[in-house]
């Protein structure tokens, strides 16, 4: 009979709690269990929601949430659950607290109000900081009382910036609230620049349209090098969202162009190499968009191979310029030293073979088929160009 109970109290044991061995034991609880238990124990419930895909969440997981300190002080403070966001209750959860991004880390009272949240792969003494900062008095709810209260000082409205940030929370309700009752004669001032610097990221905002027409000015107070990163940054996220397939209209990209050729910024001329790159690229411009390429590849020293294999194709199907497919051929030459990968291979046989180099084209096709055959892909591809360089058509 003791035997019995010992045993079964084991199994309980094991079904109430996961990932514990030395981190964080997560309880397995009904959502509404899991809040009557943390408002019973006087104590914050801490939601951990996961997605299966997310390699951040992986890595928090494995590293972070199995820290013994971490598992110690998370274990005494508070109610632990994990959720699948992508699974029933964490689909509501995600709508109900806004979350947009994975791993996120809630702090709920036992009322389901939201204390404090963090986000990301954080290491563990960041981990510990955080579950901290949820049990003092500058909670992420704290700081949004004071400043619907009409707390306004600059190293609030930093702290706050920064605390919106590092929850992965929307800023833009914030950034709103603060330019609609500051008069535009004072954006120039310090807290507004801090909050354009800190806050705002889209280029066609009446923030950072000001900036740009007051870029001298702004510059003459904050220092060029400093107003310069912050223009920069701006117009490089946008081009990264065009490039991302955000938003791969011909007008974006021409209209980003446009707004980067009104303003005068340190390494401007290498963003405008990237936007000339994707609206030559869009409009089918291929000898400009060769040179824009080119251009790219020296001017910010790309060494990514996938980024070099997409330009490199582009110029086996498109470019005719001898002098430019050799060049194409000598950035997969050096992927390939490092990445012997047969997608790789493939382009660089491709080339050979536009070149004119028939014998490198099939040593090279027949690479690419027999690292396609190692790597289980499709091989149709692989076959057809080894017997168009094998033949010459």
């Amino acid at each position: 009979m003791i035997k019995t109970s010992l045993i079964s109290l084991f199994i309980l044991q094991l079904s109430f709690s996961v990932f514990s061995q030395g981190g964080i034991s997560f309880q397995d609880m009904e959502w509404n269990d899991a809040l009557t238990k943390a408002k019973n124990d006087g104590k914050l419930l801490f939601v951990e929601g996961y997605v299966e895909w997310s390699e951040p969440c992986g890595i928090l997981e494995e590293y972070t949430l199995t820290d013994k300190e971490v598992g110690e002080f998370y274990n005494k403070n508070f109610v632990n659950i994990r959720l699948d966001m992508e699974d029933l209750p964490g689909i509501q959860i995600g709508d109900d607290y806004e979350v947009v991004s994975y791993p996120v880390m809630l702090f709920l009272n036992g009322d389901g109000k939201l204390v404090h949240r963090g986000c990301g792969a954080i290491d563990s003494e960041e981990f510990l900081v955080l579950g901290k900062d949820a049990l003092g008095d500058n909670t992420l709810s704290a700081m949004d009382k004071k400043f619907k209260s009409g707390e306004r000082s600059l190293d609030f409205l930093v702290e706050y910036s920064f605390a919106l940030e590092n929850a992965c929370a929307d800023r833009s309700g914030m950034v709103e609230t603060y330019f609609k009752e500051t008069s535009q004669h004072d954006w120039l001032n310090e807290t507004s620049w801090m909050m354009i610097n800190l806050n705002v990221e889209d280029p066609y905002s009446d923030q950072i349209q000001y900036l740009i027409a007051y870029h001298d000015m702004f510059s003459l107070k904050y220092g060029k090098d400093t107003v310069d990163a912050k223009v920069y940054n701006v117009m490089l996220d946008q081009l990264i969202d065009i490039y991302e397939g955000a938003d791969l209209t011909l007008f974006a990209t021409q209209a980003l162009r446009q707004l980067m050729q009104e303003v005068d910024f340190e390494d401007k001329d290498k963003l405008l190499s990237l936007a000339n790159l994707k609206v030559n690229d869009l409009k089918e411009n291929w000898p400009q968009y060769a040179e824009n390429a080119l251009a790219v590849v020296e001017e910010q020293d790309v060494v990514d191979p996938d980024q070099l294999n997409e330009f490199a194709w582009k110029f086996y199907l498109f470019v005719d310029n001898p002098e430019q497919l050799k060049a194409a051929s000598a950035w997969m030459r050096n992927v390939l030293t490092d990445y012997p990968d047969a997608t790789y291979y493939d382009t660089y046989a491709s080339l050979k073979f536009k070149l004119g180099e028939k014998v490198e084209a099939v040593k090279f096709a027949r690479l690419a088929l027999q690292a396609a055959e190692l790597e289980a892909e499709d091989l149709m591809h692989y076959k057809a160009q080894l017997k168009k360089f094998e033949s010459g058509k």
